[in-house]
Formats: structure tokens, sequence, C-alpha cells
């Protein structure tokens, strides 16, 4: 869309205090013996860290993960037995004077189960917002549309999270399209991805984007992939943005996509906290993805379309009437619409 450069102060992005932020398995956890461990902060490594198993030396090594899932995603060596006692332990930034830490946990029931993510509550909308230029010391990268994908699973096992990998790959070479893994601690989430449109590769994000979506856990479970498109929501506008990343927008029947579920239905919102004014963006995980990511993904919990926990975004129905006088189809279209309010209101 048509934008104005405008010369914006170059604010310093500020650097947080080295140190480790947060640990999945938290201390004095049980948790599965085959899972990784997950470490989040800033500046933070493994050269001032030692791991012992029922006291006796033990290693930690990278994850097989594919993509980014936590600034340090490790599996101990040689893996834990039920019951044994893990206690890793030492200073992640011994160079920057962090204070040492302690992690201990308890080796859990080995994990051989995938999440189970709600593909039918699950889906995304797309704001194309006015151009945002970073200027390039203010912590964040330029961003001329953002998509909104809201992520719904049955609910996981307390600090077991579930990782959702959202990809497209329109050419299959990788050249274009994106590629992000957020972090799903609850049962939903929205997760915030801001792109150029040279990402796109001149598709229309309304209706010719099909995101390929994989749960999968620190185990390395991972569920089927599934495809959303098209987009439920979309809008377009060219009010400035401070962010790379605006609040999710307050949905309404008139953003429903053609040919979408979203279509025809309800005004739908994301149900976190009020989106109406550009007041603070979303954050990536922490999600972060809200938790961090995104990826954290900002993490920002959420139900489906409706906004709750597992909430149902609902469907585009139609129905062909037949002869008015026809009593007994007049009937089933009432029973049958009554049925429809009973669950949008439910």
């Amino acid at each position: 869309m048509p934008f104005c450069l405008v010369a914006r102060p170059a604010e310093a992005c500020g650097v947080p205090e080295s140190g480790l932020t947060s640990s999945v398995p938290e201390d004095g956890a049980i948790y599965p013996r085959n899972a990784a461990l997950l470490f989040d902060g800033w500046g933070i490594g493994l050269d001032g860290i030692s791991v012992t198993v029922d006291g006796e030396p033990a290693e930690l090594l990278p994850a097989a993960f594919d993509d980014f899932v936590a600034d340090l995603a490790v599996v101990v060596e040689p893996t834990p037995m039920t019951g044994q006692t893990v206690v890793v332990s030492g200073s992640f930034c011994p160079d920057d004077g962090c204070e040492p830490v302690t992690i201990t946990y308890t080796a859990g029931s080995e994990d051989v189960e995938a999440p189970q993510p709600l593909v039918e509550e699950s889906f995304f909308a797309v704001y194309d917002h006015a151009d945002f230029m970073s200027s390039g010391g203010d912590c964040m990268s330029d961003s001329d549309l953002t998509f909104y994908v809201h992520l719904s699973q049955a609910i996981p096992a307390p600090g077991e999270p579930s990782l959702f990998t959202i990809a497209w790959d329109p050419d299959g070479e990788g050249d274009l399209g994106f590629r992000r893994t957020v972090r799903v601690p609850t049962g939903a989430k929205v997760a915030p991805l801001s792109l150029v449109t040279e990402e796109l590769g001149g598709k229309d994000p309304r209706t010719e984007v099909c995101l390929e979506v994989t749960a999968f856990d620190a185990a390395g479970n991972a569920a089927d992939t599934f495809e959303l498109c098209p987009a439920c929501f979309a809008r377009e506008d060219a009010l400035p943005r401070e962010t790379e990343t605006p609040p999710e927008p307050d949905w309404t029947e008139a953003d429903g996509v053609p040919g979408s579920p979203c279509a025809g239905e309800q005004p739908q919102t994301t149900g976190e906290e009020p989106t109406g004014t550009d007041t603070s963006p979303n954050s990536s995980e922490g999600d972060s993805l809200g938790e961090s990511t995104s990826d954290s993904v900002s993490d920002t919990d959420s139900g489906g379309a409706e906004g709750g926990e597992g909430g149902d975004k609902g469907c585009a129905c139609s129905t062909n009437g037949g002869d008015p006088g026809d009593a007994g189809r007049f009937l089933l279209f009432v029973l049958g619409l009554g049925l429809a309010l009973v669950k949008h209101r439910s």
C-alpha cells in the first residue's frame, strides 16, 4: 500500500541484562525422561553448566530440532531412567558475572504421545496495515502486514509445552515464504507473524496462502501436518503504526474472507485484552509465539475465533429453502436454526 517516508529518530535498543530467564522443566518438576530441556535468557551458553543423573556426570547435547524453539534446546545424555534425579547447575553466562543456578528435576515416564491440535478450531487472519520501517536501532524489523495464527490444541500436561511450526513455501525451494516455530504451553494461543510483501511472492495473502502447521513436543513426537487456508478474516488500512507487530484487530463480520468459515458469522476476537486502539504491541512468545517467539511467539493465549479456550470459530452454512408450503421441510429448518443458535451461544 502507498506510504510516506517520514524520518524517525533512531532509538537505541536497550540490551537486556545477561542471565537465564526461564527453563523447561522448572526446578522441582517431574519431566519426561526423553524430552529436551529448553532454556531462555540473554547471552546464555553451556560452557559454565554441568549436569548429573543420580549424582553421576552426564552431558548436555543439542536437541535434534530443525528450528528455533528456545535460546538453548538440549538433551541429557545418557537418557535418564524413570525416577532418576537430574541436576543442572552452574552459570549460564560466567563471563558476564551471572549468578550460578541449580535446576533439579525428576525424570518421568517416557513421552511417546504427540500433541493433539484441534484443526477445526485453528485459523489465521491477515491485517494489511501501514508499512513499518525499522530505524535500525529499535530492536524491530520492517513489516508490511501481519498474520495472526490462532492455534488450538488439547491441553498438554503442565510444564510440557507443545511446539507449533508454521510454514509456507510457495515455490517449494525455500526461496520465498516463511517458517516460524512457536511455543504453546496451554490449550490455545495467537501467534502474530509480521512479514514484508516480498515473502509472499506476489500471492494474495487472503486467498492464495496456505499455512502448513505441524505440532510436536520436546520429546520429538509430531502430529500430522495440517493446512490452514484461506484466511478467515482480512482487513486493510493505512493508520500509522509505531511497531512492527500491531495488536490484532477486533474482527467483524465485514472482515470475513468470502469462502472461509468466518464469512457471515458474528464478530470474533482473540479474547485476550482490548485491542481496539493501538496502544501496545503484541509480544512475540513470551510467548512468547508469549512467551517468546514468538516466539516467542507472543504467546498470547486465546481460544478459537470466539475467544475462549477451545472455542469454535463456526462455519458459514447455507440452506436451500424448498417449498415454503412444505411444513415438514420448514420444521426441519427451524429445528436446525435453533440448534445452530444454541451451539453459537454455548
